[in-house]
């Protein structure tokens, strides 16, 4: 038995010791410490939520507290520096304010760069784009919406017949002037891709803008005319469907947008704050698809839908088809929203209040039905 243990056993023991002391020679101990510390937090700190909260002032918040190093901004349009940036925490650290050493213009591009550490030294550095603060937001509603597409034969000024595109559409009616910067225009069904955000636009109450949700120049259409209207010749865009008694503008998005089966909602993206909607469903549409969920949310949270979010509690959108482009969603209470704004009482919204709308007849019969940059027409589409 011994000669067994000398001839197996101990050469192996020894074998053993001899590859610890390469691994971990005399002057290394392995201590619970050092376990510890490589059992430690090393997850990077995220940014959780980002706020334009004033024309020199950013707030963002952090998934753990944080100190900020190396803050600065930039001038997105002129690739330059812009100015310094002071920082202010919160008690827990978590949320960090930004004051910036100048003022920002309403509107202009901007990027918040900077580099985020935590107590254990994770480190992240960032780079954000925001615009220019709004400090005189004008208020708007939803007036009407067109979610399909179409084209239209119009004749030109030498009688030639030709083939114009007539795009998805929102209208808004203006409650209070001011600057449209930082409204967006969303939609559930599409997401942030297809959104439209108001670069920086004074308005006047009474006001309509239309934003023409996508720009096409295709084979045999005719895509000119098609210019955004940004000061106060309200006469530059010519294409099918303009006003040249409102504003238009036209979206850069080039692919089809809204479904059949939708929620169009207006939101500023300097607060979050969700501030109109247009709810509408087929009437086979039971449930909303699980992407709807936090659009849905919100606009529950707001209030600016008259009932909770569901599909039937949404307008019918069973007469609406993917080239319908004589039809829109109307909405009827636009003047009765107005006296109510100007009252201070709260603005009546639902299904109820909208109605699909459509052209009928022709020459001196026909009625207009499909009205941007105009008072709303009442002539209801009717199988």
């Amino acid at each position: 038995m011994k000669n067994l243990i000398f001839k197996t056993v101990l050469p192996a023991a020894v074998l053993l010791f001899a590859v610890i002391l390469a691994v971990c020679p005399l002057g290394c101990k392995a201590s619970l410490d050092e376990i510890d510390v490589l059992e430690g937090d090393f997850s990077v700190p995220h940014v959780e939520n980002f706020t334009v909260v004033g024309c020199r002032s950013l707030k963002m918040d952090f998934t753990k507290k944080v100190r900020v190093e190396n803050a600065s901004t930039f001038d997105s349009k002129e690739e330059s520096f812009f100015c310094g940036v002071k920082t202010a925490y919160s008690e827990d650290g978590k949320s960090v304010s930004f004051e910036l050493a100048r003022d920002t213009v309403i509107g202009e591009k901007y990027v918040l760069e900077g580099m985020i550490l935590d107590e254990h030294g994770n480190s992240l550095t960032f780079s954000i784009g925001f615009r220019g603060y709004n400090e005189n937001p004008a208020r708007v509603i939803l007036s009407e919406v067109r979610n399909a597409y179409g084209t239209a034969s119009v004749k030109d000024e030498t009688g030639t017949s030709q083939k114009v595109h007539r795009s998805e559409y929102v209208e808004l009616y203006v409650l209070r002037g001011g600057n449209l910067c930082g409204i967006e225009v969303c939609s559930a069904a599409d997401g942030e891709d297809k959104k439209f955000t108001f670069p920086s636009v004074e308005v006047n109450a009474g006001d309509y803008v239309t934003v023409h949700m996508r720009t096409i120049d295709a084979d045999e259409l005719d895509g000119e005319g098609m210019i955004s209207e940004m000061g106060d010749d309200l006469t530059l865009s010519t294409h099918e469907d303009s006003c040249n008694t409102a504003r238009d503008l036209w979206s850069e998005n080039t692919k089809s947008c809204f479904a059949d089966s939708d929620i169009i909602y207006l939101k500023d993206s300097y607060s979050g704050k969700i501030l109109d909607a247009l709810v509408y469903a087929k009437s086979t549409v039971v449930f909303w698809k699980d992407a709807f969920n936090d659009v849905v949310n919100a606009v529950e949270a707001s209030g600016v839908w008259g009932s909770e979010v569901f599909p039937e509690n949404g307008v019918s959108s069973d007469f609406i088809t993917s080239s319908a482009a004589t039809r829109s969603f109307s909405r009827q209470n636009v003047e009765e929203c107005a006296a109510a704004f100007e009252k201070g009482m709260p603005l009546k919204n639902g299904k109820d209040v909208w109605m699909i709308t459509a052209n009928s007849g022709a020459g001196k019969n026909q009625i207009i039905g499909i009205t941007p940059g105009f008072k709303n027409s009442s002539n209801e589409y009717k199988k």
